[in-house]
């Protein structure tokens, strides 16, 4: 069934189930059935119209993204002019039903009763409603932090799984042979940088966000081995706001940005190209770009599939706070620009 079903029928059957409770206290009055029923339903209906336009003044307001401490005060007093209001609307029902003698005859001393007892069953109408939000909201965070660890778990796989494929592995021993012989000293630090590299990729899975700094030491050292297999093909422009550094990321984004411009871009171009990185603070929210050389065509084979990861990564921990854009920049580079706003933090 659709929300608004399920909220209509538990109107329908909640209020309903009041009605009955009026019906029989209105029988043990002694009042006539027919006269007892009708004012139960009207009752009934007052209630199912006054708590629907609660409902919406709740929903107007955003009281739902409210605290409960700071919803606690409001819901109090609302429920008190609710029941104002249904108390007013049944009261205006008895001389239809009962005849204005009925009413006057009653002497009113039912009216504070009435309205305490409407006020308090709006306020655990309120109660329930608010409680089923809330408990909604729970089981969505949880769904989304399930699925955020999914698509960061899959991000981190892609890439780890992309830089450990037969096709690099292969590359970077063919470099590694020939620097053994030709220059012993950079054949080490090129082990280093793959070692570092590889641990960094495992590792990340392990945490949420890391900072700036942290991941560019990553990239550097994926763009290093890159150096070492395309030589003169790879030029690397890096450009970082050292303010930018400690603002924390999610783990592997700018590795796959930089991945992705390297096989898709620079190693697909016959005299190479370049890839620039940079980064800057710019209205309450971290900007980072990602240039290399080349073209966006839509028939490059690429299923753009880390993209497409970060996107919703991004999505998860920021909403549509955050955004990735991938656009040719002019007739030689295409970049990348990712933001992600400062006052949160995926951490």
């Amino acid at each position: 069934m659709k929300r608004s079903q399920v909220y209509w029928l538990c109107q329908i059957l909640g209020w309903s189930a009041h009605g009955l409770v009026n019906f029989t206290f209105s029988r043990l009055a002694r009042l006539p059935v027919s006269r007892s029923i009708a004012i139960a339903a009207w009752g009934a209906t007052a209630a199912i119209l006054s708590s629907h336009i609660f409902r919406a003044w709740i929903k107007r307001r955003n009281w739902l993204k409210l605290s409960p401490l700071q919803i606690l005060p409001r819901v109090f007093l609302a429920s008190i002019v609710v029941g104002l209001v249904i108390t007013a609307l049944v009261t205006a029902g008895w001389p239809v039903v009962f005849g204005w003698a009925a009413l006057l005859a009653s002497g009113f001393g039912w009216v504070f009763p009435a309205i305490f007892i409407w006020s308090v069953t709006i306020f655990l109408w309120a109660a329930i409603y608010f409680g089923v939000h809330y408990f909604e909201s729970y089981k969505t965070s949880e769904v989304e932090m399930l699925r955020l660890a999914v698509v960061a778990k899959d991000a981190q796989l892609r890439v780890l799984l992309a830089q450990v494929n037969p096709h690099f592995i292969f590359n970077c021993l063919n470099s590694l042979r020939a620097l053994i012989i030709e220059d012993p000293p950079r054949a080490q630090s090129m082990v280093t940088e793959l070692a570092g590299m590889l641990r960094y990729s495992l590792q990340s899975g392990k945490t949420e966000a890391v900072s700036l700094e942290t991941e560019l030491e990553a990239v550097s050292a994926y763009l290093k081995l890159e150096a070492i297999r395309l030589e003169e093909r790879l030029r690397i422009k890096i450009d970082m706001d050292p303010k930018s550094l400690e603002t924390l990321i999610p783990p592997m984004l700018l590795q796959t940005l930089v991945e992705n411009g390297v096989k898709h871009g620079v190693a697909r171009l016959a005299h190479g190209g370049e890839i620039r990185v940079a980064s800057e603070m710019q209205k309450g929210a971290l900007k980072i770009r990602v240039q290399n050389s080349g073209q966006l065509a839509e028939s490059s084979g690429s299923t753009r599939m880390g993209l497409e990861n970060i996107r919703q990564r991004l999505h998860l921990l920021y909403g549509d706070a955050a955004s990735l854009v991938l656009r040719n920049q002019d007739t030689e580079f295409v970049i990348a620009e990712v933001s992600i706003p400062l006052a949160k933090s995926p951490a």
